[in-house]
């Protein structure tokens, strides 16, 4: 049964935006889902996800013309929205878009721990389309899951740290834990909505859009004394540990895993006795074909100013991924020991030795469900 818990309180503006988002993508549910191409437009939206500002302004746009038009020329006087809105349509565009940015700069909600759960009400309408808007991206990629063994359970009453790999371009593995009825709820019921946090770049919450779409989920910031805090509170945490450093090394037909220096998510699970749970997305590699171009210079801009410029396309040269199937791979889970002090940080060599004995689990993995495929662990 899902647990209650107070949703944490977000800016006037940013609970405005998610609402234009939720109201865009249940509307594009509503129309598309009979004509079966919402999975082709619901993945175009994930392949394009630094670019949700967009269907953001064209709502708006929308909302304005539909219905401020004629209220204005009823109140008003004929004409009022030419001399009013239209003649100053740019100025509204900009003043927007900055109001925006000063709210993304200023905010720290991806800070609180408590409440960073799941928005979206799916006994409600539009929360409910827009969510299954979304989950026809599973549909266009044939996700299925596949855990260690055809009895294997996960209890929910545990702590785990679900560590996704690769990132790819999106890391799409992370998509099964954003809500209930994704592959791996359906699979492993009683995770995803039961005290369950994601792990996201502090940038991603400073981009108007893809702000918006991170806190209408259950992320939080990645920074040590959030993930700690969460921890402490009893969170289970999603992950992708190879973050943008691993995404800029994604090339089609072979994973890259950024894995043999990531002691951080093995460190907390040992701090907090979390079993920490392998998760392997097959295919994630090869939704999108990358570039080189200029590698040394976007490498150095992630390490120092933690900012990842991938150069990728899908198909017809667009944000839409190819249409490769994925498998979500379910690894058992690597237990670790108790710690004396919970929250007390563990021995290098501790670490160091629970980071090899993951890399094997995720190596015989990989061996095991993919064939002629190079496995790469930097």
């Amino acid at each position: 049964m899902m647990t209650k818990h107070t949703l944490r309180r977000l800016p006037l503006l940013t609970e405005i935006n998610i609402f234009i988002f939720t109201l865009t993508f249940a509307i594009l549910h509503v129309i598309l889902q009979p004509t079966g191409l919402e999975p082709i437009v619901a993945s175009l939206c994930v392949g394009n996800l630094f670019g949700l500002f967009l269907p953001y302004l064209s709502t708006i746009c929308a909302f304005v013309h539909i219905f401020i038009k004629p209220c204005l020329e009823y109140c008003l006087y004929i004409g009022a929205y030419e001399s009013i809105v239209l003649k100053y349509r740019y100025a509204w565009i900009i003043f927007v878009l900055l109001f925006n940015i000063a709210v993304a700069l200023t905010d720290t909600s991806q800070r609180a721990v408590e409440g960073a759960d799941y928005r979206y009400n799916r006994r409600r309408f539009l929360d409910n389309a827009a969510a299954k808007f979304w989950n026809s991206f599973e549909d266009y990629l044939a996700t299925t899951v596949v855990p260690w063994t055809e009895n294997a359970s996960l209890d929910p009453k545990r702590q785990y740290i679900f560590a996704c790999h690769p990132h790819g371009i999106h890391c799409t593995p992370l998509g099964q834990f954003h809500c209930k009825g994704t592959p791996f709820d359906k699979r492993f019921p009683g995770i995803c909505d039961n005290k369950l946090s994601g792990i996201a770049a502090s940038i991603v919450f400073k981009l108007p859009g893809v702000r918006e779409f991170f806190l209408s989920l259950n992320y939080i910031d990645a920074s040590r004394q959030v993930v700690e805090n969460a921890l402490d509170a009893n969170r289970s945490l999603f992950i992708c540990t190879g973050s943008g450093e691993e995404s800029l090394l994604t090339k089609r037909g072979e994973d890259i895993l950024v894995l043999s220096r990531r002691r951080g998510f093995v460190r907390m699970a040992l701090m907090y006795g979390c079993d920490i749970v392998p998760i392997f997305g097959v295919g994630n590699s090869d939704l999108f074909a990358t570039y080189s171009w200029g590698m040394g210079v976007r490498m150095w801009m992630q390490k120092k100013l933690h900012i990842s410029i991938p150069f990728f396309h899908g198909r017809y040269l667009s944000p839409l991924p190819y249409k490769v199937p994925i498998k979500i791979l379910v690894g058992e889970p690597l237990r670790v020991p108790a710690p004396k002090v919970r929250g007390e940080r563990p021995d290098d060599a501790l670490v160091d030795s629970y980071l090899n004995k993951y890399i094997e689990r995720v190596k015989d993995m990989h061996k095991q469900h993919t064939t002629n495929r190079k496995l790469t662990i930097r």
